[in-house]
């Protein structure tokens, strides 16, 4: 006999609990609700020994939503009860099969409890980092988000750029966010300055804050691109239809580029503490020495596997990743080149990609791995992915079990070794030779092979 109870967490009200019995189904006695407190946690329990008979064990079923789910789980992980998150998906489609299209917070603490017995093997058991693991995945989550907010604030000073001056971005192209080029756009991204200024002291201007050398072509293309736009806006200026003040499109530029530097540098100091992290737990950067893999990607999947004993085996590992296509079959047919399974996070699929289209570049295998698949005309996405999933996932599990293993016997740590594809062990830098040698000049098109 064994009890689950689903827990639906809230950020502004409190907690829904629900008890089923494992071996029936069976819901014992109705909803109820307790706080995030001492005194709460303690209704919770005085609730479930009402209903538990003795010794019997409990597992609990949790949602996340956010970080609510961090204080909860910390208590009931302390007092050695195991917890279980299924995925929003797996949830979802839980709630849609029992209540349709209803939706409340008693319906959603028993969709959770019965993802555990519907869906144990996707119901995966909560951890929680301790101590150097936990730094690191709070930054490793930190650096994340910056990165992304990065990549939408560019997105956002060129769209800036385009809307008083069009073709200003792709006559600049990367030029635009180096350090001349931030210079240029707080001061003259109104092209009738630029145009005021003349070309002369505008290639001035660039030349002294480029720190190399400018080509002649490039200012050409800047000047006159600006030159245009002050043509283009003139003929609606004229007419007082002009739709953007100038005035307050620079400074929004400005503040925009501001805090484009201010999480520039957060991201440095970031990555050095990731850093700082990495030595902690491995001294001598043995997981480095895998193909593909820095200080960034190591943080990342090391952030993302947590403890590598909490997988029994690869194939425990490889569902966690989730980084395998979709199946559908009917009969004796079955579609081809389906997506990516979605049941896992996409954190962990991404640094695994990153690791993998650097680590076919250097390790003869992986390499091997990568252009078989090409050939048969997979795309180079497609062919990344299989590398992930096929070679380096492998590699990272073996030598992780490895290191833990060594850590605790107090055993020298072990480093992986390139090999060829005979099986010899070689060098990095003669791996990175035989593939260049081998598959160096090889161009491939949408549908395999193209040149070799």
């Amino acid at each position: 006999m064994a009890l689950i109870v689903g827990i639906d967490l809230g950020r502004k009200s409190a907690q829904d609990a629900v008890v089923l019995r494992r071996e029936s189904a069976q819901q014992l006695g109705r909803v109820f609700r307790f706080g995030s407190t001492p005194s709460g946690i303690e209704t919770l329990f005085t609730r479930i020994d009402a209903i538990c008979q003795e010794e019997e064990p409990i597992a609990f079923v949790i949602d996340s939503p956010g970080k609510a789910w961090i204080p909860i789980a910390a208590v009931l992980k302390n007092r050695g009860y195991p917890i279980y998150r299924p995925s929003s998906y797996r949830v979802r489609k839980m709630r849609q099969a029992g209540d349709r299209k209803n939706k409340s917070n008693r319906i959603d603490a028993l969709a959770l409890a019965r993802c555990l017995l519907a869906y144990p093997q996707d119901t995966q058991e909560v951890f929680l980092p301790q101590k150097v693991q936990a730094q690191l995945d709070q930054l490793v989550r930190q650096r994340d988000r910056i990165v992304d907010s990065l990549r939408r604030r560019k997105q956002r000073i060129q769209d800036l750029s385009e809307a008083i001056n069009p073709g200003l971005t792709s006559a600049a192209g990367g030029f635009l966010l180096t350090e001349a080029g931030r210079a240029f756009l707080r001061t003259y991204l109104d092209p009738r300055a630029v145009v005021r200024l003349g070309r002369k002291r505008f290639a001035a201007f660039l030349d002294k804050r480029y720190r190399l050398p400018l080509e002649k072509e490039r200012i050409d293309g800047i000047f006159l691109a600006c030159k245009d736009a002050a043509q283009l806006n003139k003929t609606v200026r004229q007419v007082g239809q002009m739709p953007l003040d100038e005035r307050l499109l620079q400074e929004e530029i400005n503040w925009e580029l501001d805090q484009l530097e201010r999480e520039e540098q957060r991201v440095v100091s970031l990555e050095n503490q990731l850093k700082e992290c990495n030595q902690k737990l491995d001294p001598q950067d043995a997981f480095l020495s895998l193909p593909g893999i820095q200080h960034i990607t190591a943080a990342g999947i090391r952030a993302c596997i947590g403890d590598i004993d909490r997988f029994n085996s690869l194939t425990n590992h490889r569902g966690f990743a989730g980084l395998y296509p979709s199946v559908r079959k009917t009969g004796d047919g079955e579609s081809a080149s389906m997506p990516i399974s979605k049941m896992s996070g996409n954190r962990y699929k991404r640094y695994l990609y990153l690791a993998a289209e650097n680590a076919y570049k250097w390790d003869v295998d992986c390499a091997a791995f990568y252009h078989k698949r090409r050939e048969r005309g997979h795309t180079h996405t497609q062919a990344v992915c299989a590398v992930a999933n096929g070679k380096l996932l492998p590699r990272i599990h073996q030598l992780l079990k490895q290191l833990s293993q060594a850590e605790t016997k107090a055993q020298h740590r072990p480093r992986y070794v390139f090999r060829d594809l005979e099986g010899n062990p070689i060098s990095k830098a003669e791996a990175r030779a035989i593939i260049q040698a081998q598959w160096g000049n090889r161009k491939y098109g949408k549908k395999g092979l193209a040149t070799a």
